[in-house]
């Protein structure tokens, strides 16, 4: 039987446009089919989770292609929104047709997974491959783009289309609502397949396509034609091979109808089902599963919990310091490089309290009667001092010993039972990460208080021994890590990239992931305003809170991430 569709067609990029029902991603899928009878690697993005029936028969009673399914209620391998570099490494290497079931999916983890899958997979793309875009308007949106990761999306997708051809990936798309695809996008597809649609915009996307291929004379009867076609019929037009526009009906697909509304898709089990042979890349697939169990919600709340509960525990409880180490290790070991940094955190928490419990207990056996000294009124205090003296030391000397012994308990004490104030605790934490110090600016930019109430914080940890100032510089001292052991210097690499990614408002996120992107090259604060949309007084804004932060470093006009980040 001869070909519906030349050959020559699957050659360049294909976008399948039509309203709901008119046969679109049924059409889609034959064009699926044949890539797969004829053994070419497919990967199907599948935004609704309704392409599992390429993995069985039209009846359901035997076995279909023998696709990966990655996520969804019938994958063969979890997925999250952080598995998309892992996934798109697999598909970019070999041969194994996959879908990406992305259904039920909130917008900003579907964009996530996307930004990572895509850029990932035009980096390290190896040999010809095809990709396939259902719902592709959920991935390259036409329209003002308001969100910096969906920008992102935006510009992966149309740079999939317009330079993927060169690194051997051609595009196979489709979309109900032709008006609201991208037009960098879809104008980059060279065979147009143009099925039923009503609406006048949706007209008017087709339109803009014709008119871009020349010839708008040969377009006018397939504007004309256009609502009133039938399901299945579409006007399929390629001008570079000189093929149409030539009015086809697509015949059925040969696989299971997942397409149809599922009675009981919750637990429809087909009985011809296409195994697949894992073991190749079961390898790369292990990081893929224990990302997934990483991010597991309840698995990470139950680790979470179970960390509060050592750490929490009374000071009686806690002797047996090396059992709770080892149970942090082996929640670290467990868990993926994503989640790693996070549980270092945790375990070195645990640890500075660990220690701070053990200061305590020694400060109250050895110097008790110093501390009781200091909590005593003044006059006390003093006589305690002197006769708990064998030196001939002044009684003044003896009191500022116990007074600066009382700061370092008290500090201590502190850290235990959390009687730090929150304005001196944010004051103090940003120190404790930046070990070099800081200036007065950027105390004021990383803690969030104003010049005066900065300073009024600065002088009562100074009077606790807990910070030093030398002039402009501010510095925690031994005594001020320990009054607050959750916080500890900041990671280093990946680590820290991540962290000041969670930490960071969305614009100077943005502006960020864009200097991180081209390190170690210096931006041009155009270039940065073309790539994140922010004008210009929003984006200098972004970027001298970055610089504050310790983040950029501005060099003659140019803008680059600082080397610490790497």
């Amino acid at each position: 039987m001869k070909p519906l569709l030349p050959q020559a067609i699957f050659k360049q990029h294909i976008s399948v446009l039509g309203k709901t029902g008119s046969g679109k991603s049924s059409a889609l899928r034959l064009m699926v089919e044949r890539l797969l009878d004829d053994k070419l690697p497919v990967c199907i993005i599948d935004p609704k989770g309704d392409w599992f029936g390429l993995k069985s028969s039209a009846t359901g009673k035997s076995a279909g292609y023998p696709v990966v399914i990655f996520g969804g209620e019938r994958a063969d391998v979890p997925l999250n929104a952080h598995s998309g570099k892992a996934v798109a490494e697999l598909i970019a290497t070999g041969n194994r047709p996959a879908i990406i079931d992305l259904g039920g999916w909130m917008v900003g983890e579907r964009t996530r997974f996307f930004i990572d899958f895509a850029s990932t997979l035009f980096r390290t793309t190896r040999g010809h491959r095809y990709i396939v875009i259902d719902e592709v308007h959920n991935f390259a949106p036409q329209g003002k783009v308001l969100d910096p990761d969906a920008g992102k999306m935006l510009h992966w997708a149309n740079r999939l289309a317009s330079e993927g051809r060169g690194k051997g990936l051609t595009l196979l798309s489709a979309s109900q609502r032709p008006q609201k695809v991208h037009k960098d996008f879809l104008t980059c597809a060279e065979t147009l397949v143009a099925m039923r649609v009503i609406h006048k915009l949706d007209r008017d996307a087709i339109k803009d396509w014709i008119d871009g291929a020349g010839e708008p004379g040969k377009g006018k009867e397939v504007l004309d034609t256009l609502a009133g076609m039938k399901r299945g019929e579409a006007w399929v037009w390629s001008p570079e091979i000189h093929f149409g526009p030539k009015r086809l009906t697509f015949p059925m697909f040969r696989t299971f109808d997942s397409f149809a509304p599922q009675a009981n898709s919750g637990t429809l089990k087909l009985k011809g089902w296409a195994a697949v042979d894992l073991k190749e890349v079961s390898a790369k697939l292990a990081s893929v599963v224990e990302q997934a169990k990483a991010n597991d919600p309840a698995e990470l709340k139950r680790q979470i919990a179970e960390l509060k509960r050592q750490l929490n525990a009374k000071p009686a409880a806690v002797s047996d310091d090396k059992a709770i180490e080892r149970a942090v290790s082996q929640a670290v070991s467990a868990r993926d490089k994503h989640w790693q940094g996070e549980l270092k955190k945790m375990e070195a928490s645990l640890i500075a309290r660990l220690s701070a419990l053990r200061k305590i207990n020694q400060l109250s056996s050895v110097n008790s009667d110093a501390v009781m000294a200091v909590n005593a009124p003044p006059a006390l205090a003093q006589k305690s001092a002197t006769l708990g003296s064998s030196s001939k030391a002044p009684v003044s000397t003896r009191q500022t010993q116990v007074e600066s012994l009382g700061r370092k308990t008290a500090a201590v004490e502190n850290s235990a039972s959390g009687h730090l104030p929150i304005g001196e605790r944010k004051v103090l934490a940003p120190l404790i990460q930046f070990p070099e110090g800081l200036s007065r600016e950027q105390l004021t930019v990383l803690a969030g208080y104003k010049r005066s109430t900065r300073d009024a914080y600065l002088q009562r940890l100074r009077e606790k021994g807990l910070v030093n100032t030398d002039g402009n510089l501010c510095v925690a001292t031994d005594e001020g890590v320990a009054a607050l052991p959750d916080y500890e210097p900041l990671p280093t690499g990946e680590a820290l990239q991540d962290y000041w990614r969670q930490q960071l408002p969305e614009g100077e996120r943005a502006v960020l992931d864009f200097l991180i992107d081209v390190h170690p090259d210096v931006a041009d604060r155009e270039s940065i305003s073309e790539e994140t949309g922010y004008k210009r007084s929003t984006r200098d804004a972004y970027l001298q809170r970055l610089k504050a932060k310790q983040l950029v470093v501005l060099e003659g006009g140019g803008v680059r991430a600082t080397d610490n980040l790497f």
